[in-house]
């Protein structure tokens, strides 16, 4: 089935979005003595605090507050896995944008006016600049700049090598690539006038920041509210805290509102970063191309402090085992380090799109070797949907993998393109799988819970705590909720990210529409019952005559009681229903071990490229996709779109290095994200024979569709060249170098 948009079901939402009319935390001009925040950041990438004066500051004009790290009320540190980072550095910076102190004023510019005369004495120390050498360097954090080491192994590795007909090793490095959200870092703390915090700001989890920030203010949990707002892009970026802590530290202080919004400057220098990943691939196969053996050796470049790191290694590890083949014998491991190099942590793929990449680089250079077919070689050790995952564990994929690999191998890219007459346009095409498990996986606690209830204005009311950056939950909430109770959109409120409400734990691991799903089928039977309980006492008519529709309650084919009827009259406080979910792990008493619930994609890409600069123009891109029942197409279709897009940047423009711990871009004029002119033909095809008996028909498709681009279009660069590239993003200047050694060697 191909996946097209279809007129008419863009929502009111949605037609705000594009047309820059929807409201967005960083919007709230408007609430009275609204004062605006700054955050001084440090200049150095590593260095001692000796001195941070702030007395000039403090006499500015409109300056209201002047924090600094004594100023904390409670506990100055951060993080979701290690707390290790500073609300505002006591006595030492660790990367360039290190928050140092805060401000509160009138007006913007005032503000960023008080940060100009805070003095601040430094004393720098050794820039840890090289993942490669941070081991040996003083450290950080601790004892050690090592933050993590994780391996994964199965069967005896050097043995199933030794059997080997062919094996192929290879180095491969990917960026460290920026979210480049329309919407930067930013919101809102308002005092409630009874010792607590109200915060509206874009992130992606309100309940998991609101006990963060209890914490760092010296609050009882209690006293904080996160409003999730809806949020101009995410993508992982706003996972942490980002701009909170130092504006609910200036609304205490100040007794007033406090918004802080970062400009793209300071978003470029302190925003979270993929990790960029150095490994050593090498693997091997027998004559007949069954894959043997498989290792692994890989690090990680976590910068200055820990934020998701942990779980970005482990979730690369796991990808690393390439979860979609049969392997006999695997051993895959990873180091996460300290460095300068600012801040990595949750990004659009979790590590598992890095590991993606080298591992189908790797089957494309054993097909090579073997001169063989690479999809052949492909479905020589896909798995079947009856064997075990990678790591031993039951897994629930959503079609064969053999049959997405066989919608790929029919895709019409793969037909010859038009000739270039000039042959100054070398054109290829090439292909990649890739395999995405849903939820936080491990045994990490992963619950979720919803609400529904009859609002007083006799409304259907959904209460989830996902927040909403786009990725259209309300619609699927929508869609939902009309096809069980046969209501209509305009009868039902949608309500995100509210910390006081139902905590579904985090907007991430592409969790939110699994639990949806499943939370919905739980409480909304549950809610007929009870609103058809309270018609009857109304109506007078037996429960079993009466069903839900649209606007209200109705038997015998006509309308016998309205929702708001129902709502004035009945008792609306007693149709709430909240229900709580694990997220779906594999049954059989192995589900602390990888993920159950797997999700499939084959990407065909088709390039064109240029024999007198090295440039790469991807033309088309087919999408693959087997990842259980479409609930909102045009949801659907916009997450693998979107998602390969970001994955176009990954392969060809993006990354952000580093020299001593600073970076060399600081704006959108000098990290190149792909534009709506670099954006190829995209389609997209469903593979969705999901039975309606099916226990978890659902799954989330956020993540997915960035998983094979790199790979495919580098495929398709090889296809067009003979040129293998390894090394992310593509270097147009390395690709002319080889391709003129080509030439020069054919003379």
């Amino acid at each position: 089935m191909e996946l097209k948009p279809q007129p008419g079901m863009a929502e009111t939402s949605v037609l705000e979005r594009i047309e820059g009319r929807f409201g967005y935390a960083t919007d709230q001009q408007h609430l009275p003595g609204l004062l605006h925040g700054a955050i001084l950041r440090s200049r150095h990438a590593h260095a001692r605090l000796l001195r941070v004066d702030t007395s000039r500051a403090r006499l500015m004009s409109g300056v209201r507050a002047v924090v600094t790290a004594a100023g904390v009320p409670g506990l100055n540190r951060l993080g979701i896995v290690v707390r290790d980072q500073p609300v505002l550095c006591e006595d030492r910076v660790r990367y360039e944008g290190d928050a140092i102190a805060a401000v509160a004023a009138d007006t913007v510019e005032q503000a960023r006016a008080a940060l100009e005369v805070i003095d601040v004495d430094y004393a720098p120390l050794a820039v840890v600049d090289q993942a490669e050498t941070a081991e040996q360097m003083s450290p950080l954090h601790g004892e050690s700049n090592l933050l993590a080491r994780e391996a994964f192994e199965r069967g005896d590795t050097d043995a199933a090598f030794a059997r080997c007909a062919v094996i192929v090793e290879h180095h491969y490095q990917t960026p460290r690539q920026m979210h480049a959200f329309m919407e930067t870092e930013g919101g809102v703390a308002i005092p409630d006038n009874n010792g607590g915090v109200i915060f509206r700001v874009g992130c992606q989890s309100g309940h998991r920041d609101a006990e963060q920030l209890a914490d760092i203010l010296g609050l009882k949990p209690s006293q904080v509210t996160v409003e999730a707002t809806p949020t101009g892009g995410a993508f992982g970026g706003k996972d942490e805290l980002t701009i909170q802590p130092a504006a609910g530290i200036l609304a205490l202080q100040t007794g007033s509102p406090v918004l802080i919004h970062l400009d793209r400057f300071e978003s470029c220098r302190t925003g979270i970063k993929r990790h960029p990943v150095s490994m050593i691939m090498t693997t091997g196969c027998d004559r007949q191309g069954r894959i043997l053996a498989h290792r692994v050796d890989a690090l990680l470049d976590t910068g200055a402090y820990a934020s998701l790191g942990p779980a970005v290694l482990e979730n690369f590890l796991d990808h690393a085992t390439a979860p979609l083949y049969r392997i006999e014998a695997y051993s895959v491991s990873g180091r996460l380090v300290y460095t300068n190099n600012g801040v990595s942590g949750a990004f659009r793929g979790f590590g598992g799109n890095q590991a993606t990449f080298a591992v189908e680089s790797q089957l494309d250079a054993l097909a090579e070797k073997l001169a063989m077919c690479p999809l052949a070689l492909r479905r020589i050790n896909l798995r079947t949907v009856d064997e075990p995952g990678s790591r031993g564990q039951v897994v629930r994929w959503s079609a064969p993998p053999t049959d997405v690999l066989a919608e790929a191998g029919a895709s019409p890219l793969w037909a010859p393109a038009v000739s270039d007459a000039r042959r100054r346009w070398l054109t290829g095409t090439g292909m990649a799988m890739g395999a995405q498990g849903n939820g936080l996986g491990d045994g990490l606690p992963d619950r979720g819970g919803g609400r529904v209830s009859l609002s007083a204005e006799g409304r259907i009311r959904l209460e989830f705590g996902f927040s909403d950056y786009g990725q259209n939950l309300a619609e699927a909430i929508t869609c939902l909720v009309c096809e069980t109770l046969g209501c209509v959109a305009g009868d039902i409120d949608v309500v995100l990210g509210n910390s006081r409400g139902p905590d579904s734990g985090p907007t991430s691991a592409s969790r939110s529409s699994v639990l949806i799903h499943g939370v919905l089928a739980d409480i909304l039977p549950r809610w007929k019952d009870r609103v058809r309980d309270q018609a009857a006492v109304l109506t007078g008519l037996p429960c079993d005559q009466l069903y839900s529709g649209p606007g209200g309650l109705f038997a015998g084919g006509r309308q016998v009681l309205s929702y708001r009827e129902l709502a004035e009259k009945g008792q609306p406080e007693q149709t709430r229903v909240d229900a709580s979910q694990a997220f779906p792990v594999a049954p059989e008493g192995n589900q602390l071990v990888g993920r159950y619930l797997q999700l499939q994609i084959a990407t065909v890409a088709r390039v064109a490229v240029d024999r007198l600069t090295g440039r790469v123009r991807v033309t088309d891109l087919h999408h693959i996709t087997a990842a259980g029942r479409v609930i909102y197409p045009p949801g659907y279709l916009g997450q693998i779109e979107g998602a390969a897009i970001m994955g176009l940047g990954m392969a060809l423009s993006e990354d952000m290095p580093t020299r001593q711990g600073r970076y060399l871009a600081d704006n959108l004029d000098q990290y190149i994200i792909p534009t709506l002119q670099d954006v190829p033909d995209q389609r997209v095809d469903v593979l969705d024979n999901t039975p309606t008996t099916d226990r978890f028909p659902v799954r989330g498709v956020g993540e997915l569709g960035i998983e094979a681009v790199a790979p495919a279009i580098c495929s398709a660069i090889e296809a067009a060249t003979g040129i293998r590239v390894r090394h992310l993003p593509v270097d147009a200047g390395y690709l002319l170098a080889e391709l003129c050694a080509q030439e020069e060697t054919c003379s």
